[in-house]
């Protein structure tokens, strides 16, 4: 005999092992490619920007602290080609903004004043030292930006340049101190209230980027407080420098 007995269950056994393990692999794929059917694309991207803020005329009650006062904005962007190289991205999302101040600064603290107004000044740390104070901005944020691709927009894989606006609606904010009292106890504050802050942000900006990434400016033109802010701050302003992912 060509083959033995033990030699014919081998060349059995190889061959149903084979047949097995080609069907496991086909419907491996037919799996792969149903779900991928299946499985819904998101009509836009997320972008994420991260910066720090720069407060202009400010009150020297509020000493500016670059590290404390960062920026983050998480959005869903979606794009809309309305030329070669032109896109139109709006966006919705939100924007959380710190302002942080030198250690040693006032705090804010209501009183009143000599015809017994409500007031918001500022106030020291009773008998300790001042560790950290921070304001904490945050809004519903809605960007628009023009982008020009210069290598077109079937590609998109290259050099662009965006420029837009943005208004926002402030939705929450707070302060958070950490400081020292007088017994050397380490101590944490967080108070929640509107502070005089401007309920509306309007602003523009301007990017440039390589694929998925970006550096950007932001500026706005309405002033952080109300005019019943704090003392000191009815005309403070702000803008926001940073670096910018999409396509999460």
């Amino acid at each position: 005999m060509l083959f033995d007995r033990y030699t014919m269950k081998k060349i059995i056994f190889a061959f149903f092992a084979g047949l097995l393990l080609t069907s496991g692999q086909l419907a491996k794929a037919q799996l792969t490619e149903e779900v991928k059917k299946k499985t819904p694309e998101l009509p836009g991207q997320i972008m994420l920007d991260f910066g720090f803020n720069s407060s202009s005329n400010q009150p020297t009650n509020l000493p500016y602290h670059w590290w404390r006062s960062k920026s983050v904005g998480l959005y869903f962007v979606k794009s809309f080609e309305f030329a070669k190289k032109f896109e139109l991205r709006p966006g919705i999302g939100v924007s959380l903004e710190k302002f942080g101040h030198s250690k040693n600064m006032e705090v804010f603290a209501y009183g009143e004043d000599a015809d017994g107004t409500d007031t918001l000044g500022f106030s020291t740390v009773l008998g300790g030292s001042l560790k950290k104070n921070q304001l904490a901005v945050n809004y519903f944020d809605i960007p628009v930006e023009i982008r020009f691709n210069f290598n077109g927009n079937e590609k998109k894989d290259g050099l662009f340049l965006a420029v837009g606006g943005s208004a926002a609606y402030r939705f929450e904010s707070h302060t958070k101190i950490k400081y020292q009292d007088e017994f050397g106890n380490k101590m944490k504050d967080k108070k929640k209230n509107d502070f005089g802050l401007n309920k509306i942000r309007l602003g523009a900006s301007a990017r440039l980027g390589y694929r998925s990434f970006s550096v950007f400016y932001k500026t706005y033109f309405t002033n952080i407080f109300y005019s019943s802010g704090p003392t000191g701050t009815a005309d403070m302003t702000y803008s926001t420098i940073g670096i910018s992912l999409t396509g999460l």
